[in-house]
């Protein structure tokens, strides 16, 4: 078996970045061992006479305050740029401190959606949950989060999978101005009744058919 190195650093940034064991590698039949170096990095070589499993830690961000609410949003519904999708900006906790990273577009991948990250309270402490993207769910729809107005900023409200309404259609949401402030207006069921503008929430998450 030719010579295989696997290097993985993750860095500790601020005092309240923490490793968690992400996810358990087992090299079974590959001949292979591992070992880890001084600053943290796996590394797995050829081994003809091993058989060994390693651990993978990977990096958590988790922080103690709630994430600052968002003065400005960016966000495009599914549809608005055909071909991509909208990842949204996000606040990255950076040497003890919130940080705003800007949102992008990426390629659609098709028969999936794809669920933005989000910051979630777990206990006492926040923890970044990365965005992916998630295959469909037979009888269920996804519906996207949105950004919610809540006081003196914009908070993200992650998404929900719904069971299908035969017949039905679920049409996403828009933003309006309500009172000099956009607002999100969130999406609804509704009966299909063959309109064209709703073909692409018709087939948003199959396979193309070529």
């Amino acid at each position: 078996m030719p010579l295989a190195v696997v290097e993985i650093s993750r860095d500790i940034i601020g005092p309240m970045r923490k490793l968690v064991v992400g996810l358990i590698f087992v090299v079974a039949a590959s001949g292979c061992y591992g070992g880890v170096g001084m600053r943290g990095n796996l590394h797995i070589r050829a081994n003809p006479l091993a058989v060994a499993a390693a651990v993978i830690t990977v990096a958590a961000i988790t922080a103690a305050t709630a994430p600052p609410v968002v003065a400005q949003v960016e966000y495009y519904d599914y549809g608005h740029n055909p071909g991509q999708v909208w990842v949204n900006g996000r606040h990255n906790y950076v040497n003890g401190q919130y940080v705003w990273q800007a949102g992008y577009w990426q390629p659609e991948r098709e028969g999936h959606y794809w669920i933005q990250g989000a910051w979630q309270q777990q206990g006492s402490q926040y923890v970044w949950v990365e965005g992916h993207w998630d295959a469909p769910r037979v009888g269920y729809t996804y519906i996207d989060g949105y950004w919610d107005y809540r006081d003196t900023g914009y908070v993200w409200m992650p998404g929900t999978w719904e069971q299908e309404r035969v017949g039905h259609v679920y049409v996403g949401g828009s933003w309006t101005v309500v009172g000099g402030r956009r607002t999100w207006s969130r999406g609804t069921w509704q009966r299909d009744d063959g309109r064209a503008e709703w073909g692409r929430y018709r087939t948003r998450g199959r396979v193309r058919r070529r």
